[in-house]
């Protein structure tokens, strides 16, 4: 992935507090940092990452499919590779979106309640001109580990090839949040699994034959995910999160 586009939309400052404001300065002025610290800890093992490139060589853009909860560990391994994001207006959005910035990430701004079809628009628009996307399809509040049919509705419309992303590590705690975020301690063992490039429906596709395609995506990021464990199980590296 090449940084191939400027970064997206700015913040949004309605109904945040100056505490809020407050919080998101120190998130965009720490946060990344400790991420990095945090990352260059991890023992890293990438896996398939050829798929990517096979994708790249065929002149299309790669929109990187995976769960909620590999957000943090996902963001270090892509950082500073010009992949756009999608975040929400909300608080927590606006947090998510000054800490990607600073890890080298383009935003564009949309949720389910405002903005949603302008910031699908553009992050299409970005797709076509060649950048990288990454889309959580079980994003922004869930249900965790289900697809939703945006995913592959953008992925369809702009041209773009889903690869699908998992994640194992064998020390990790994981948050009590909606979707299990999963945060790697340090000196973790850390196993990034590509899966083969997922086409995505027609771009004439109804939503039934979306839904149906977003069962298979969510099926297939399952057997991701239980890959990337069986690998780290091999190796002799698993362990209980804590």
């Amino acid at each position: 992935m090449t940084a191939r586009g400027k970064e997206g939309t700015g913040s949004a400052r309605v109904g945040l507090s100056r505490g809020d404001l407050f919080l998101m300065r120190i998130v965009r002025l720490v946060g990344p940092a400790v991420v990095r610290i945090l990352g260059t800890t991890w023992r890293m093992r990438v896996v398939n990452y050829e798929a990517v490139e096979r994708v790249h060589a065929g002149g299309r853009a790669a929109v990187y499919g995976f769960w909620h909860a590999c957000i943090l560990p996902l963001g270090y391994v892509y950082r500073g590779r010009g992949v756009f994001v999608l975040t929400s207006w909300h608080r927590d959005g606006e947090i998510t979106a000054r800490l990607l910035t600073g890890l080298g990430y383009g935003v564009e701004r949309g949720s389910t309640s405002r903005g949603s079809a302008r910031g699908l628009l553009k992050m299409i628009a970005r797709a076509r001109s060649g950048c990288d996307l990454a889309i959580t399809p079980d994003g922004p509040r869930g249900p965790a580990r289900q697809a939703q049919s945006g995913i592959l509705y953008m992925a369809a419309k702009s041209g773009a090839v889903i690869i699908p992303l998992a994640v194992a590590a064998n020390r990790y705690r994981r948050l009590s949040s909606w979707d299990g975020f999963l945060i790697p301690l340090p000196f973790a063992r850390v196993v990034v699994v590509h899966g083969e490039p997922f086409e995505p429906a027609d771009p004439g596709a109804g939503s039934a034959d979306l839904e149906v395609a977003a069962a298979r995506l969510s099926s297939e990021l399952d057997r991701l995910m239980e890959s990337a464990e069986t690998m780290l199980n091999v190796a002799g590296d698993s362990g209980a999160g804590r």
